[in-house]
């Protein structure tokens, strides 16, 4: 299953958005093994506004160990009222994730065929989409507030969720959920002392382009008790501005098996400016092991 956003980035909506995914085995043959075809989960996409989609494999396949998604083509569309106000209440994840909400009709039409969906995103910049869950209202009537609610599983690297609805005449904003309660254990292991280090060990504010550097942290595990907890530790570098862009993403695999560990990765830098760090353990399933860590600043220059 391909999970992934689509942009509008012309000035006018677009609707008929039809995109190819191409499922491929270990690159060996520039063939697909299968290739399927899916929409937009929105029917319209309003201008510089973006949609999630999903597509899936119709006969799964182990060998699959890579994608590519490309966009076959769209229509220029009318824009579709945003008339449909959704309210979402608090979210509480424990064995199943729970939502409630209201959403209203303030459009002078029923709403027909109305969809509200949660979209499940993780930690990583941009935000991937990690999920989408949907229910369906058949009518709304003008001017009134209906009740809906989302009850299932989440995704475990969900970190963050969106609410938006759409029906046959009107779309709603996309709108964040603020209100987030987790009903799970403590998380299993802290992240602390991200560091920047040189060759010899030393700890760098400032690194030159070209120059290997490790980015390391402290992992504390609260019971070892049971030993062989495996971890994939993630060093995420980005840089400074509105859109954060990665410039590297480093992955580190282990298993516990004493209170602390300290992975590493190694990053060339390859371009000059200011970037900041973040890290993340997760486990071999994608199970958050840890909050995200704290941020570190680092400086390059030129050699």
């Amino acid at each position: 299953m391909v999970l992934g956003e689509v942009e509008n980035t012309m000035t006018f909506p677009v609707t008929n958005v039809k995109i190819w995914v191409g499922f491929y085995g270990d690159g060996s043959s520039k063939n697909p093994l299968e290739t399927s075809t899916g929409t937009t989960l929105l029917t319209v996409v309003q201008p510089h506004a973006k949609s999630p989609f999903m597509i899936k494999s119709k006969t799964p396949d182990p060998e699959i160990t890579q994608v590519s998604a490309n966009i076959l083509g769209f229509n220029s569309g009318s824009p579709k009222q945003q008339l449909l106000e959704v309210i979402p209440s608090a979210l509480s994840i424990s064995d199943v994730a729970s939502l409630d909400g209201t959403i209203t009709n303030k459009g002078q039409q029923s709403s027909v065929d109305t969809q509200v969906h949660l979209i499940s995103y993780d930690a990583f910049s941009p935000p991937r989409v990690v999920g989408i869950q949907t229910v369906l209202i058949n009518e709304l009537k003008p001017n009134t507030t209906y009740d809906f609610g989302f009850e299932g599983e989440v995704d475990p690297r969900a970190v963050s969720f969106k609410v938006i609805a759409e029906s046959d005449n009107y779309q709603s904003k996309l709108t964040p959920v603020t209100d987030v309660s987790v009903d799970i254990m403590t998380r299993l292991i802290t992240i602390n002392d991200i560091q920047v280090l040189d060759e010899s060990g030393e700890h760098l504010s400032k690194i030159r382009v070209g120059t290997p550097v490790d980015i390391t942290s402290t992992l504390s595990i609260q019971d070892v008790s049971g030993g062989g907890q495996q971890y994939v530790y993630y060093a995420q570098v980005k840089q400074f501005g509105e859109r954060g862009t990665v410039e590297f993403l480093g992955i580190a695999e282990g298993t516990f098996d004493s209170a602390q560990q300290t992975p590493h990765v190694t990053w060339v830098p390859e371009n000059e400016g200011g970037f900041f760090i973040e890290t993340f353990v997760w486990d071999q399933n994608g199970v958050a092991l840890a909050s995200q860590s704290s941020t570190v600043s680092v400086i390059l220059v030129t050699p």
